[in-house]
């Protein structure tokens, strides 16, 4: 820059240039670096919640595709049966054992069975499409059970969604610590070099200079700034707390589902077992002309669906079972 009287340039000349460093007050690097830290861990917490979810969206989806199938399986041989006996009815019915009406009953047996598997089919088709548009892929693994073994459920304070939200709050612990630093504007140290004259034609002087720059009264400014990092740290908390509470409860639910699904097996065990018994009875009471054919049907039907529903609850005493260590924080390897 220039000294010289307007309309001059033979006068005083000098040129700065400097650099200026904000010094660290104490405690203040420690404070940054803790922030860059929980960012790294939190990042890391959030990677792994969301391999638990998607865990969670697969099982979900194969364990459904699953039941589907088997309900396929079961109403396809449910459709056989009737089927089956439609022909022997049939045969019967024009040797002149039977009536018209029998073989009516019989073929509208036929009808309703296969409109049950129609639908199990439809079932299946959505709970693949469902499978397929999440996974990618059309076949279900071949190891799903493993995912479903009872064992001792993981500490809650491992969970990958209650770990994430502990991070969270580690980091916005650091950055209340770091704006509380802050209250106190940090001095800045400056060093510069200047080059000046008196007038054109003189020798320029060299020199260097250090210049330390401490501001004052700079609390009421970061005051802001302390309010709002606290109230974040405050509604994380909040949440993590709220979070390890809601957990808890679906952890609970998650177990009291194995419970009544481990009931109901049982339950599906006893019945199948007697209907089985019954349809035996009853196929040796038509035989013998003591029963009619409604009641077989009826004999049979049931049998089919005790079946039916043994095998359904077997896969959904496996699913609940999957959920619970899902639920409880297991990522599938």
């Amino acid at each position: 820059m220039a000294g010289d009287p307007m309309g001059s340039d033979f006068g005083y000349e000098e040129y700065v240039a400097g650099v200026s460093v904000p010094v660290w007050l104490p405690g203040q690097r420690n404070a940054r670096r803790a922030i860059a830290d929980n960012l790294g861990s939190q990042a890391d917490m959030a990677l792994q919640r969301l391999t638990w979810e998607v865990a969670g969206e697969v099982l979900d989806r194969a364990w459904r595709l699953r039941i589907a199938g088997a309900e396929v399986k079961q109403a396809l041989k449910q459709w056989a049966a009737a089927r089956a006996l439609e022909k022997d009815i049939a045969h019967r019915f024009r040797a002149g054992e039977l009536t018209r009406n029998d073989l009516l009953l019989a073929q509208q047996d036929v009808v309703e069975t296969e409109a049950v598997y129609q639908e199990a089919v439809s079932g299946q088709q959505q709970a693949r499409l469902a499978w397929f548009n999440y996974t990618g892929v059309h076949e279900l693994p071949d190891d799903l059970e493993q995912f479903n073994r009872s064992g001792n459920p993981p500490d809650l304070a491992q969970h990958p969604q209650l770990r994430s939200a502990l991070a969270q709050t580690g980091t916005a612990l650091a950055k209340v610590n770091d704006t509380r630093l802050q209250r106190r504007a940090a001095p800045v140290e400056s060093l510069y070099a200047k080059r000046d004259r008196g007038m054109r034609g003189e020798e320029y002087t060299d020199s260097l200079g250090i210049e330390l720059s401490i501001p004052f009264g700079t609390g009421s400014h970061a005051a802001p700034a302390i309010a709002e990092a606290e109230a974040e740290l405050t509604g994380v908390e909040a949440e993590a707390a709220l979070l390890k509470r809601e957990l808890e409860l679906k952890i609970g639910n998650a177990a009291q589902n194995v419970a009544k699904a481990t009931q109901l097996l049982v339950l599906a065990e006893k019945k199948n077992e007697f209907s089985h018994a019954r349809l035996k009875l009853a196929r040796r009471a038509f035989e013998l002309g003591e029963m009619d054919l409604y009641q077989l049907l009826l004999a049979q039907q049931q049998a089919v669906r005790a079946e039916k529903d043994l095998q359904i609850r077997k896969l959904e005493k496996q699913f609940a079972m999957a959920q619970q260590n899902h639920l409880s924080g297991v990522i599938p390897q």
